[in-house]
């Protein structure tokens, strides 16, 4: 190999390490780690759940997208706005004053203002004080306006798995664990390097100035094998070049190869590969604790949203109550005025009123409180107008009970084998078991088989690199280092061992616990069956009170608030009924969720309920 051919070969070197440097940026590294890891999760998700969802910590579509397009899907298809229960107009008293007519609705919506009730002959010339309520009252509740964004549960699912800080947070954290398991997985493979470098000097000579180029170009490979053996290979080309052709000349190569394998302290496979196999479990773990947090972070997303709702129909039920009650004081105040009724009943109507007004007030500003604090929980800014949908409680209430049909025995058997956590729990107690091998390991002493081989080029002949294969210079031998001091490795030993045992604890309270949290769900979940059960009767026999309390008032034998009684017991009977079907729905998703068999999809829909499967 002469000196033009080196000069060659180290231009071809340096313009390809720039080539590769120019071609591998940022972005090649981050999609070449992106492929590893997403391979690595959706082998741990098919080994941990049976079936490998989508996963990525970029979303497919940003949240702003989603949102535009449930907007157009709601214009397209705009769900029915339930109507706005109107209050029974209660018959006519039979009095000898003439009655006038009530007051319509104004034109925009709002509701009538308050009468000014009339003064009482049995009071004298003292005015009756009038009810305190303002001439126009906003909407019942609030309602969507233009630019408003129509959720249902799926929708909000949707929504909350693709703004959520939390939930993006935690698939950040499975992300890492696979790539730390990228990093231990390449400690056991081939490492190969290529350096080098290239220098020009300009030295005085005996008055005269040298000027020459000095190359070192060099590459090798080195691989950690699973036994604990280390073996690296390199070949080098030292080359000095004279810029004056009258002194030539000189080209050395050489060739090295090495070997470093541990015979007391650090061998096996099980302790080299140690690391290598916790990482494997770390991923496993972030996948089954990512699961686990999906279960529990829809269940959270779809019992705030009907709690939500709940309070919606709380606010109509105190809308309702108000108006009945504006209505009774009314004929109270015209009973009053025909000498029928004593003005303490008509002071009482209007406190009821008052009170109704203002239990109104406070439920409406709770529900707008409420909807702001579903909007941090779906991770939508303030600023964004939601609305959610009615019709998801007609839908539960229609359908009744979805009630599981399961022994209590068989679901604390399935919870125990099928929960998440658990399975990380046991795995835990298996590894708290293999550090303490690990660190019995640590107390031996160090006996490492060192062996290593080079060749040379030759030494006679400056103007080639040839390697002198024949003659080559070889070493073996032992390096060691006697288990004298072991007070760290003692130390460390201990706390493995305690920390093992404090593992197994943890385990045997998580399994007290589950057992537990599956017979509260239980019977909480047979608890809310039984209020539904009771709520429907309760609003059987409020519709029969109704019926008979006007009978009797066209019969003169009830008075009118008799029967504004009935009235708003049957409609807290009826929002205790859809109460009772919220809570029902709630506990059996909780109860789905401790048993462990919840089912949730990468787009956070739940699968065998209706309010997601049929709403996607």
């Amino acid at each position: 190999m002469d000196a033009a051919m080196i000069q060659r070969f180290m231009a071809l070197g340096i313009g390809l390490a720039a080539l590769v440097a120019a071609g591998c940026g940022a972005k090649f590294y981050t999609e070449q780690a992106d492929r590893e890891v997403y391979k690595i999760v959706s082998d741990k998700e098919t080994q941990a759940l049976g079936r490998a969802p989508a996963f990525t910590i970029q979303p497919t579509a940003g949240l702003q997208e989603l949102l535009k397009e449930i907007e157009e899907k709601a214009k397209a298809a705009p769900p029915p706005t339930p109507p706005i229960p109107a209050v029974p107009t209660p018959a006519a008293p039979s009095t000898p004053a003439p009655k006038a007519a009530p007051p319509a609705a104004s034109a925009s919506g709002a509701p009538p203002a308050a009468d000014k009730p009339a003064a009482s002959p049995a009071a004298g010339a003292k005015e009756a004080t009038p009810a305190a309520t303002p001439e126009a009252l906003p909407s019942p509740v609030p309602e969507p306006g233009p630019g408003t964004v129509r959720l249902t549960m799926a929708d909000a699912l949707r929504v909350a798995v693709r703004g959520s800080r939390d939930y993006q947070s935690q698939k950040e954290t499975v992300y890492l664990a696979a790539l730390t398991l990228t990093f231990e997985r390449y400690m056991f493979q081939p490492h190969p390097f290529a350096t080098g470098k290239v220098d020009f000097n300009n030295q005085d000579n005996n008055g005269e100035r040298v000027k020459s180029w000095d190359g070192l170009p060099k590459v090798g490979v080195s691989q950690k094998l699973a036994d604990g053996a280390l073996v690296a290979g390199n070949l080098g080309l030292a080359a000095l070049k004279f810029i004056s052709p009258k002194l030539g000349d000189t080209i050395d190569s050489t060739l090295d190869f090495s070997l470093t394998q541990p015979l007391w302290r650090g061998a096996g496979r099980r302790i080299v590969q140690e690391n290598l196999f916790q990482a494997e479990r770390n991923a496993l773990y972030a996948v089954r604790t990512f699961a686990k947090f999906e279960q529990d972070f829809a269940v959270d997303i779809a019992s705030e949203y009907l709690r939500v709702l709940q309070q919606r129909d709380v606010v109509m039920n105190e809308w309702i109550n108000y108006q009945s009650l504006k209505e009774g004081r009314g004929r109270a105040e015209w009973l009053a005025k025909a000498e029928r009724l004593p003005e303490f009943q008509v002071d009482q109507a209007r406190q009821d009123e008052l009170r109704a007004y203002n239990n109104w007030i406070e439920g409406r500003q709770s529900y707008v409180n409420s909807l702001d604090a579903f909007k941090i929980l779906l991770g939508l800014p303030m600023t964004t107008d939601i609305a959610l949908a009615p019709r998801e409680l007609d839908r539960l209430a229609a359908l009744g009970l979805q009630h599981p049909e399961i022994r209590l025995e068989d679901a604390v058997t399935q919870a125990l084998k099928t929960r998440l956590d658990l399975a990380k729990a046991r795995d835990g107690l298996e590894d708290a078991g293999r550090k303490v091998l690990v660190a019995e390991d640590g107390l031996k002493g160090d006996v490492d088989l060192v062996a290593s081989i080079g060749y040379a080029s030759k030494s006679n002949s400056p103007q080639s690199a040839r390697l002198m294969l024949r003659r080559g210079d070889y070493s073996i031998g032992l390096d060691l280092d006697l288990p004298v001091d072991r007070l760290e490795k003692r130390n460390a030993l201990r706390q493995t061992q305690i920390t093992r045992e404090q593992t197994a604890r943890t385990l045997s309270r998580l399994e007290d616990s589950i057992t537990l949290a599956v017979r509260r769900a239980f019977r909480q979940l047979e608890r809310a069956r039984e209020s539904y059960e009771i709520q429907k009767q309760a609003v059987a026999l409020a519709e029969r009170r109704v019926e008979s309390t006007e009978l009797l008032l066209q019969a003169g034998r009830l008075t009118q608030r008799d029967v504004l009684e009935s009235r708003s017991a049957l409609l807290e009977a009826k929002n205790a009924l859809v109460r009772a079907v919220v809570a029902h729905s709630i506990a059996g998703l909780e109860f789905q969720r401790d048993v462990g068999n919840l089912v949730v999809d990468e787009e956070g829909q739940i699968h065998g309920w209706h309010l997601t499967d049929s709403g996607r």
